[in-house]
């Protein structure tokens, strides 16, 4: 029961749809409407699609940024320290999972892989008749990439104490 409901989270079309909203809010909020740079992708699934993480992605306001969801895994009252770090652990485990969702991504129209490694949205119409579940992944993934598009890839590497 548990391992299909990891498959139902964890698969490649979910994750095609969070990379590509997460790729359409970065360049809102990048200085130059740059699309993120694809190391960055692999840092998304292992937070939005973990439970823990993504409660604490849920509860920290937009205006915020990455910096004020890093620090809260280290607040006195929390103290969830340990699910920072895991995030790059995670990020190795998940590699297939987020290999395979660029993949269904680039194949499905949803992004652009250019030559230079950026990840470019195609479309940016939100998706319509989504689950209440699925609308919130996707509101999480807009969130973490409109702070991340604010970000360079080192200071986004090192707030999120991962290495890319």
């Amino acid at each position: 029961m548990l391992a299909r409901e990891a498959q139902n989270v964890q698969n490649p079309a979910l994750g095609a749809a969070i990379l590509w909203r997460f790729c359409c809010a970065y360049g809102t909020t990048h200085p130059t409407n740059d699309a993120p740079a694809l190391p960055t992708l692999f840092v998304v699934l292992p937070i939005v699609l973990h439970q823990a993480t993504a409660e604490l992605l849920r509860r920290t306001r937009p205006s915020s940024g990455l910096r004020a969801f890093a620090a809260k895994f280290g607040d006195t009252t929390v103290s969830k320290q340990d699910l920072l770090l895991q995030i790059h652990d995670r990020a190795l485990r998940w590699r297939t999972l987020t290999l395979q969702s660029i993949e269904l991504a680039a194949a499905g129209h949803l992004i652009h892989l250019t030559d230079t490694g950026e990840v470019i949205p195609l479309s940016k119409t939100k998706a319509r008749g989504l689950t209440d579940e699925v609308k919130q992944l996707m509101s999480n993934a807009e969130k973490l990439g409109a702070w991340c598009g604010s970000l360079t890839l080192h200071e986004i590497a090192t707030t999120l104490k991962v290495r890319l």
